[in-house]
């Protein structure tokens, strides 16, 4: 196995490990253990994102393309996006609703399962569907609304360990990740139907 594989390989290894610091909570609520172990979530999602960036270029650069890295490389960003997704559904806001509705990873999940789904047809046409830019600023913005979040959420443990007052921050949070889901929800539909209508021709019955 080389090296873009082996770091797509360990994207996928990371996802319980994020998921797991993150929901700590779950299991105890003493925040000397649930502090700690939220700022090594984000850390461990953030080196995550990172060999995202570093196993395409890596194969590209050095020509390691291969079938497991064109079969697991988008599939190893789709697992982290939504384990995100789903411990943002579990997490709790000050104001008790969830950071992020359960109907968001509907629509990011239909989205996902459209485009792959376009992608086989295509590969059974011999063709291949390539990101557009769509799709590049729709990844962008949610790794950076995941990273953004989490670092709040882990920023508010830290203020509540220390005594101090997280009034202000528990006012804006909900605004801030509203605002932050409602440009990924925008960017999530809009790369889906510009894929759709670009490759529209792949769903007519005379493929």
């Amino acid at each position: 196995m080389n090296l873009p594989n082996r770091l797509t390989l360990l994207r996928i290894l990371l996802i319980p490990f994020f998921v797991g610091l993150m929901l700590v909570e779950n299991v105890t609520s003493d925040l000397r253990l649930i502090t700690p172990a939220r700022w090594l979530g984000l850390t461990v999602f953030i080196a995550a994102a990172i060999t995202d960036y570093y196993d395409g270029a890596i194969a590209r650069s050095r020509n390691m393309i291969t079938s497991f890295g064109k079969l697991f490389d988008p599939l190893a960003d789709k697992l982290l996006t939504m384990a995100a997704f789903v411990v943002f559904v579990e997490i709790q806001l000050p104001s008790g609703r969830p950071i992020f509705p359960a109907w968001a990873i509907v629509v990011v999940l239909a989205r996902e399962f459209l485009v792959t789904g376009l992608r086989t047809l295509a590969i059974s046409e011999g063709r291949v569907i390539q990101a557009d830019r769509w799709g590049k600023h729709k990844t962008a913005w949610q790794l950076s609304a995941i990273i953004s979040i989490t670092a709040l959420l882990c920023l508010r443990d830290s203020l509540m360990l220390a005594g101090i007052d997280t009034k202000y921050l528990d006012l804006f949070l909900p605004w801030i990740c509203g605002i932050l889901l409602a440009i990924v929800i925008f960017l999530t539909v809009m790369s889906g139907y510009i894929y759709l209508a670009k490759n529209r021709d792949l769903l007519r019955d005379d493929n």
